[in-house]
């Protein structure tokens, strides 16, 4: 019986090396789905100051822009999801950019919830729910999560971004309001954990 001389010996091993890397790669990807979307964007946690949108002047932010996760004012370029007002009670009133006014560029689905509980145990937004289109009246301290159609999300399955906002603050002789808003800049992903999201 022939003996395999040290050469030929050496000749296969780069073909068994490859064959190893391939059973790992494998294998690891056995642990995952390799087709599953990645966030490339950490949540956005941010402290906001707004003014109540009835009797603001135009320069003052009355408004929320997710994909920016900044406040802003309210006007004809309709660049905002959700304004913030007062009403008579001195409730906070969620309005979706729909009920502000007709936007010439097409209108965009905004949704919004009322979770209950407080605003750190929202860990992410709900599936189904939501309300859309349509005024939400909440009071200091209570959570809201939005569900904004979004033009950034266009391209994606699950047109939308996610986020929780709360108001802890509001001061009614200048009727303006401090909250903040955790923000998912990923579309269509949900959680609202500070850091990358995985979901």
């Amino acid at each position: 019986m022939p003996k395999t001389s040290p050469l030929s010996r050496a000749r296969d091993l780069p073909r068994l090396t490859c064959v190893a890397v391939v059973l790992s790669v494998m294998a690891a990807g056995a642990c995952g789905d390799p087709f599953k979307t990645k966030a490339q964007r950490s949540n956005a946690d941010q402290p906001f100051f707004v003014h109540a949108l009835s009797g603001a002047p135009l320069a003052y932010a009355t408004g929320l822009v997710l994909p920016a996760a900044a406040v802003t004012r309210v006007d004809g370029s309709f660049a905002f999801d959700v304004a913030f007002d007062l009403n008579a009670r001195g409730e906070v009133v969620l309005l979706p950019a729909r009920l502000v006014g007709q936007n010439p560029g097409g209108v965009r689905q905004i949704g919004i919830l009322r979770p209950g509980g407080s605003y750190e145990n929202v860990n992410e937004a709900p599936r189904t729910g939501y309300v859309y289109d349509s005024v939400t009246v909440v009071r200091k301290g209570e959570p809201a999560v939005i569900q904004a159609q979004e033009g950034v999300c266009s391209v994606s399955l699950a047109p939308y971004l996610y986020a929780k906002v709360v108001i802890d603050s509001i001061d009614l002789p200048s009727r303006s309001m401090y909250g903040r808003t955790t923000i998912n800049l990923n579309c269509g992903f949900r959680s609202l954990k500070a850091g990358l999201p995985e979901f």
